[in-house]
């Protein structure tokens, strides 16, 4: 029988797509029942948000349990030998040269089994036509490597990601080290000033990521890999993210409206999630943003944002210097 017609059958068959459901949530079930996934998770959901090194100590013990991690795999193998439309009930974690299944899923901590392609890696570097980045996430992370694929990374150091990170301070970043990965070793990183790449590797890379917000920088940094300096940034912050893309939202859908929430979002704690939202508050009505452009020309804490509202409103209001006596912009 060919593929799709077995497939055509499976949607054709309610009992089936029932059986293959029900098999999910059983060993969705067993999973979470699994002693140390359990004690984990419960650990991650009392933990103090403001201490990561207990839930890091947790999770470099729970990567070295590899009868948990046996244990994890078993279930969801046995399932797919006896269903072949069955699918492991955890998010997949996908890019240019690894995938992986998201074990443990908790707002303070996030565990990944991963597979990074010796074949995507290569492609990858031999694909290149200029320079690469050298990745700082932000955060606390430990990896354990499975199976390290005879790799070398290099290990990276920058400038701490602080609260008010800007890209005139931002320095450059230079190489610690060159360590070959064994089977079974442990790396921790703090994601804030420390990243690596993958050099180079002889077969795949099979390891388990630990990573936590908790403590964590609101950026994500990236430095060119050929000058070392500065070359963009990105929010590490789920919430920012939710956010702008919301302001995004209200703004594409015209909803005027909404101006209060544009202004809150203007005086909130990150930095780029100020201009962000003053970016789309001037797209949907600039007069009403108008004030709080200017108040944010003078008053905002960050020099780049001072900048930026300063530019804005020499190029599009003709206002070389903000006008002092405009309305302050009430939050």
């Amino acid at each position: 029988m060919i593929i799709g017609q077995a497939l055509a059958d499976w949607f054709a068959d309610e009992e089936r797509q029932s059986a293959t459901l029900a098999r999910l949530e059983e060993v969705r079930r067993r999973l979470r029942s699994l002693p140390p996934f359990a004690a984990l998770e419960r650990l991650a959901d009392s933990a103090d948000r403001r201490d990561p090194e207990p839930l890091l100590a947790a999770a470099r013990t729970f990567l070295q349990d590899e009868d948990a991690i046996g244990d994890c795999l078993d279930l969801m193998v046995g399932a797919a030998l006896e269903d072949p439309y069955f699918r492991p009930p955890m998010r997949n974690a996908l890019s240019e040269i690894q995938a992986g299944l998201l074990l443990v899923d908790r707002p303070s901590l996030s565990v990944y089994l991963s597979i990074a392609s010796v074949t995507a890696i290569a492609e990858k570097r031999l694909g290149r036509t200029g320079s690469a980045s050298i990745a700082f996430t932000g955060r606390r992370s430990v990896y354990r490597f499975l199976r390290g694929g005879e790799a070398v990374l290099s290990l990276w150091e920058a400038p701490d990601i602080a609260p008010g990170f800007s890209a005139e301070t931002s320095g450059s970043c230079r190489l610690v080290e060159r360590r070959a990965v064994l089977d079974g070793d442990l790396l921790e990183l703090d994601g804030r000033r420390h990243g690596f790449v993958i050099e180079h590797a002889r077969s795949d890379i099979v390891y388990l990521q630990a990573s936590t917000p908790t403590g964590s920088a609101p950026l994500a940094v990236e430095y060119d890999s050929h000058t070392m300096r500065f070359a963009g940034a990105s929010s590490s912050d789920e919430l920012s993210s939710r956010i702008q893309l919301m302001l995004s939202l209200l703004r594409t859908l015209d909803r005027q409206d909404a101006a209060p929430l544009f202004r809150e979002m203007a005086n909130g704690a990150h930095f780029f999630d100020r201009w962000h939202a003053m970016r789309e508050f001037l797209a949907l009505d600039a007069e009403q943003a108008l004030p709080c452009l200017r108040d944010m020309a003078e008053r905002d804490p960050h020099p780049e944002v001072r900048s930026a509202a300063r530019s804005t409103l020499a190029l599009f209001f003709a206002e070389a210097e903000p006008d002092r006596e405009a309305a302050p912009c009430h939050a």
